[in-house]
């Protein structure tokens, strides 16, 4: 036997708890029909009933229809399945469930965002948002060779050399420079200071972020004033 809390959520729905661990949602009509109510007792046969016919179903089609909607880590889907009511053991249910389909691979999800991001944010920040992600130092390592690789593998086909322009941090450096800065453009010491700490603050090495601001040329005269105006 089990004591059964069931907490309102919104108007049709409430979480099922079951001896004060969390099961997960279900609808009032269900419980209505298993003639469940707040603060009974029930058999194990039912609650099973329930979990199967209910609960579990209910929470796969929420997983499924979560990553229709994008990719997403184990972390994350986990997190949402949480905070829609699911409690830990209905959790590990479900991601066993979708775990058989190509729906959920983080080692995808860490490639494909390096992919999308890379020559655009710095591998530090790249690292840290997969980091928040749930992805681990090891397949973070293992998607960042796959990818530069590949970058390598693209400028050969394109019968290109790997210069140092195929370095995706260097590449993403410039681009954000080019757009707080024009390219060409004559900088003072104070502006490139400006310039340098701005990029720095993204989380781009110090090193390649010098070697950028030192391609600008040094600005002369008296317009420094103006000069810095034009891009704050």
């Amino acid at each position: 036997m089990a004591t059964v809390r069931l907490l309102p959520k919104g108007k049709t729905k409430s979480i099922l708890f079951l001896d004060g661990d969390t099961v997960g949602p279900v609808k009032n009509s269900d419980m209505a029909f298993f003639n469940v109510t707040d603060g009974a007792d029930i058999e194990e046969e039912k609650t099973e009933e329930i979990l199967l016919n209910c609960i579990l179903p209910a929470g796969k089609r929420k997983a499924l229809d979560l990553l229709g909607v994008a990719d997403r880590t184990e972390k994350e889907l986990h997190d949402r399945l949480s905070e829609a009511g699911y409690g830990e053991s209905v959790i590990s249910h479900i991601m066993d469930y979708v775990k058989q389909y190509p729906y959920l691979n983080d080692s995808r999800y860490a490639y494909n965002y390096l992919y999308s991001f890379g020559g655009k944010k710095s591998l530090r920040e790249i690292r840290q948002k997969l980091a928040e992600k749930g992805i681990s130092d090891e397949l973070y390592e293992d998607a960042l060779s796959r990818y530069l690789e590949d970058r390598k593998l693209a400028a050969e086909v394109r019968g290109e050399d790997c210069d140092p322009d195929e370095d995706p941090e260097l590449f993403a450096v410039r681009r954000l420079a080019y757009r707080k800065v024009a390219e060409g453009t004559a900088l003072t010491q104070k502006q490139r200071e400006k310039l340098c700490a701005s990029l720095l603050r993204k989380g781009f090495p110090y090193g390649t972020v010098r070697r950028v601001i030192a391609e600008y040329p040094k600005a002369e005269g008296s317009g420094e004033e103006q000069a810095e105006e034009s891009f704050d």
